[in-house]
């Protein structure tokens, strides 16, 4: 998990400080990030938190073989973008088989738990379909070039969405809590509940996108409703516990305006009044970078000291936070530019990046050789 969340970052940097300057196309910038970098690491973060969310054991050694095929799948899909479009194919198969195989092993821990498992499993299941859809439709345009933009559409809102969106949204509900140290009675019931019209707004949004706009607009008005709910309290309700310059459940919550605000515009450039390459920044700047690093800061102490009983763990989960709204201003910042067309926002972008990595080389500065 530590490799792939540094993974994350450097695609996160170099699609910043070069958005398509270097690289052989625009979408070849999009997969890098999202491909390369994403993709592996939602799939390592579902096996890490599924053992505790259907209360069994640590998962299999084997099972770190998926986000690394998720990898390989996505390196070749960044080639076969930039340089030679006939490896496309192979890159979607080696994803639908780490997706595959990832659904699999989630229902395996489901058949042998006891009981039900947690709610937010529901969200892990549904957005890796959603991911095995979207790299379906690329699988397509192999057998259907004459589909092929209407197949790249689905393709794109299916796994942005779908795959992303959903996993995304069903952690930030448990995680944003813990991190900001608040208790929600009505969490569990939320995404029981929520799932369905979340999973429903996302295949309206990508059919929508294809073959009938209006669509997309029903499936985005599903989208906004469980993120309102959850949303509303964050401002309300627990204000206290969130909004902070030195908290990471900040960063988390403005990740979570981040995703209402990115779909809203995704409405815009669905319907012709706004260019698609916006949202796709949009999503980047005010959604994926506080997400991310908001979830860094409070799980990597996580992972180092699983205890929480070496003092290092207070001091890295101290040092990742402090600055943390302050930071999170300059990514939301990048969003504004970019909702103005006025150029500059990569490098605000950068800016927030660089000094939360030198943020993590602090946190860890002389405590890793004292695990």
């Amino acid at each position: 998990m530590i490799g792939l969340a540094g993974l994350v970052l450097i695609t996160f940097l170099l699609g910043a400080a070069q958005w398509s300057a270097w690289l052989p196309s625009r979408p070849a910038v999009v997969h890098l990030i999202f491909a390369l970098g994403i993709m592996p690491l939602i799939l390592g973060a579902m096996i890490y938190f599924t053992p505790v969310l259907t209360q069994s054991r640590a998962p299999e050694k084997w099972s770190v073989f998926l986000p690394l095929l998720a990898l390989a799948g996505g390196g070749i899909g960044f080639a076969g973008l930039g340089w030679d479009a006939r490896l496309t194919p192979f890159a979607a198969v080696l994803g639908i088989a780490a997706g595959g195989g990832l659904l699999w092993w989630m229902g395996r821990r489901v058949r042998r738990m006891p009981g039900s498992p947690h709610p937010c499993l529901h969200w892990y299941r549904w957005a890796v379909l959603s991911l095995i859809l979207g790299l379906a439709a690329i699988l397509g345009t192999a057998f259907w070039p004459e589909q092929a933009h209407a197949l790249k559409r689905f393709h794109l809102h299916a796994n942005a969405l779908g795959f992303v969106g959903l996993t995304a949204f069903g952690t930030l509900q448990v995680l944003l809590p813990t991190a900001a140290n608040y208790h929600n009675p009505d969490t569990a019931i939320r995404l029981r509940r929520d799932v369905h019209s979340a999973v429903a707004g996302t295949l309206l949004i990508a059919i929508g996108a294809t073959v009938f706009v209006p669509l997309s607009w029903a499936g985005l008005l599903l989208w906004l409703q469980p993120l309102v709910r959850f949303a509303l309290p964050l401002v309300s309700t627990y204000h206290k516990a969130v909004w902070g310059w030195h908290r990471a459940g900040t960063t988390l919550a403005i990740a979570t305006f981040g995703l209402a605000l990115v779909l809203m515009t995704g409405a815009l450039h669905t319907g012709g009044w706004q260019v698609p390459e916006l949202t796709t920044r949009l999503f980047f700047y005010a959604f994926l970078l506080p997400l991310v690093t908001g979830a860094v800061s409070h799980l990597l102490p996580v992972w180092l000291w699983p205890g929480r009983d070496s003092p290092y763990f207070a001091t890295a989960s101290r040092r990742l936070a402090l600055g943390s709204g302050m930071r999170t201003g300059l990514f939301v910042l990048a969003g504004v530019l970019t909702l103005s067309e006025l150029a500059g926002a990569q490098y605000f972008a950068i800016m927030g990046i660089a000094v939360f990595i030198l943020q993590i080389l602090w946190a860890l500065w002389g405590s890793l050789g004292r695990r």
